[in-house]
């Protein structure tokens, strides 16, 4: 049994800001190019949803014998440190598609069109991803691929069960209004997944030592690029609206300024 994790890497919010850094010098010519991100890579992780597809990829293999788990990341070089952790976690192989383009300079069809034209001659049992990405929040990439691959897809999977290596599995997913629905899916299929249907593991050192020197495949995306049918002119991050007064003096006239605040606030009566 096979199967591949698409991962990705994204820009932690807790590490770097959105600059207003142009990507091109002809910025001024142009106000909707795409703002970037800092250039840093230490501000870029592995894109938490994607984590507990790892996990759950490598529990399915904890289950079974002669199961390949295999991690596949499309974007610059940098992104060879996510499938870095990937192969840490256990991970079997790891492969790059490489493509020198901005953060969120890529549609979701264009990503999911890469990934399936790369994909089109693999065979692979089980293609997991994470739900969405944390920093895009499409949630549109796995069931891109599946329909481009004509394979079964679920998404937001909370619990999956696979009682044999050839299928079908089982899947629990989250449907609206907190519903949830069980389906039974014939291998090959695609499953996003959703997060806390595990707790992804610590890797071990025997799986760091050996991820530092296994070979990461790169490979040139630029060749499976379809022909654009949207484009993103602009992304940027809205002001906060929210607000902090900070209350001087005793402790008594703190309590009045508060209870002033709150009558002006309509919290209390005049």
């Amino acid at each position: 049994m096979k199967i591949l994790v698409c991962i990705k890497q994204i820009l932690a919010p807790e590490l770097a800001e959105l600059s207003g850094r142009p990507e091109i010098k002809d910025r001024d010519k142009d106000p909707f190019l795409p703002m970037i991100p800092s250039p840093d890579d230490n501000c870029y992780r592995l894109n938490p949803f994607d984590e507990y597809a790892v996990e759950e990829a490598l529990r399915i293999r904890d289950s079974f014998t002669d199961v390949t788990v295999d991690a596949l990341s499309l974007g610059p070089m940098r992104c060879r440190r996510v499938l870095l952790r990937a192969l840490e976690m256990g991970v079997n192989n790891a492969t790059l598609l490489r493509l020198d383009r901005p953060p969120f300079s890529l549609t979701p069809f264009e990503t999911a069109s890469i990934l399936a034209a790369y994909l089109r001659d693999k065979i692979y049992d089980l293609i997991l991803t994470g739900v969405m990405a944390e920093d895009g929040m499409n949630g549109q990439t796995g069931q891109l691929v599946a329909a481009l691959l004509d394979m079964p897809c679920a998404t937001a999977v909370i619990s999956e069960r696979l009682l044999s290596p050839h299928g079908p599995i089982y899947v629990e997913r989250e449907e609206d209004g907190g519903e949830r629905a069980t389906y039974e899916i014939c291998l090959p299929a695609v499953l996003t997944i959703q997060s806390g249907i595990n707790r992804p593991r610590y890797p071990a050192l025997s799986h760091v030592l050996r991820a530092r020197t296994q070979e990461i495949v790169t490979l040139e995306a630029a060749p499976l690029l379809p022909t654009p049918r949207e484009r993103i002119v602009n992304v940027s991050r809205t002001e906060s609206s929210t607000t902090c007064t900070f209350i001087a003096g005793s402790l008594a006239e703190k309590a009045g300024q508060f209870l002033d605040f709150c009558r002006q606030k309509g919290f209390l009566g005049p």
